[in-house]
């Protein structure tokens, strides 16, 4: 309750505007991380699917402000003057042809999409996916993770509140090896199935076909990242295995959709400076993060802040992050 209470002071007049005009004034560039977009009632219940009428408000409130820019101008010079903001979606999830490209359609705003190429060539759904799909219902799950030595993790209630559960056993996943993850990740999917059906009409979280990216990336307001083949955590693994995985990215991506990807973010945001370097080395211009954080002037170019969006941001929330609280 205080921290609504704040909340509502911090992004209402007289305090907001003075926030805003105090950032602005510094020029920043504020790039959004959302990952994929839902029907207003289907689907799991996680944080990665955004609800379109949400999105929809999102860009409503950002024009007020904002010039929203394809990324492929975060290094030029500012133009006119006014703030800049860039759309971002990870991993390359289905809802995004459903939702995102019949949306782009009608109300044409530039984006960025970076893809893992993985569950597309593959048709398998990643694990945190997965484990979303699982989770994301109604009921209460019990899962036994002793054997990895996490523990036993209980996901209950609903909303945000069940979604804070299913963050915390995702910590709890990416802090066990790849072989292993998966291996948990395939359990807890057993315990709750997702519904059979098309993929479409179930809605759940999962990749899209290649003939899908084909025709989402077919739009002029779209731009294609890379995201790495795998999306294992990448200061994880060998240097090697990293510089496999996204040199295959990039050569996969490239081949499906004729254009030249040369913007890049680390999954899960998880990097160093070995990475770093790396990226810079495979002729990527921008690599991003995922701090929620504004990018300055003069930041690194393979390190650019991101701010990460999801089904529980409310506007307000959103508003003191692009203030920079």
């Amino acid at each position: 309750m205080i921290r609504a209470l704040a909340r509502a002071a911090l992004t209402r007049p007289p305090l907001y505007p003075l926030l805003q005009r105090r950032v602005l004034a510094r020029g920043p560039l504020t790039i959004l991380c959302y990952h994929t977009l839902g029907g207003e009632t289907s689907g799991p219940d996680a944080w990665t699917s955004l609800r379109v009428s949400d999105f929809r408000a999102q860009i409503a409130l950002l024009r007020r402000h904002y010039r929203i820019v394809p990324l492929d101008e975060v290094l030029d010079p500012p133009g006119d003057g006014r703030p800049r903001a860039v759309l971002t979606f990870d991993d390359g999830d289905r809802g995004l042809h459903r939702h995102l490209l019949p949306l782009l359609r009608e109300d044409p705003v530039p984006v960025t999409i970076y893809v893992a190429t993985s569950q597309i060539e593959t048709g398998a759904t990643y694990w945190f996916d997965r484990v979303a799909n699982a989770c994301g219902g109604t009921g209460r799950l019990e899962i036994d993770l002793s054997d990895a030595g996490q523990g036993t993790v209980v996901i209950e209630g609903t909303g945000e509140r069940r979604w804070l559960m299913q963050s915390a056993l995702h910590d709890r996943l990416k802090s066990v090896d790849p072989a292993t993850r998966e291996r948990l990740a395939d359990r807890i999917a057993a315990l709750a199935p997702v519904p059979s059906g098309p993929a479409d009409a179930t809605e759940a979280l999962g990749p899209m076909t290649l003939a899908q990216l084909q025709e989402l990336t077919a739009d002029p307001h779209v731009t294609i990242g890379a995201h790495s083949h795998c999306h294992n955590l990448l200061d994880q693994l060998p240097l090697e295995s990293a510089r496999e995985s996204i040199v295959r990215n990039k050569a996969l991506l490239e081949q499906w959709t004729a254009r030249p990807v040369e913007h890049f973010a680390y999954p899960n945001g998880n990097y160093n400076a070995a990475l770093i370097e790396l990226v810079r080395d495979l002729g990527f211009r921008t690599a991003t993060i995922l701090d929620n954080a504004l990018a300055w002037p003069g930041a690194n170019p393979h390190v650019l802040s991101r701010i990460a969006v999801g089904r529980y941001d409310r506007l307000d929330r959103l508003r003191l992050r692009l203030a920079g609280l």
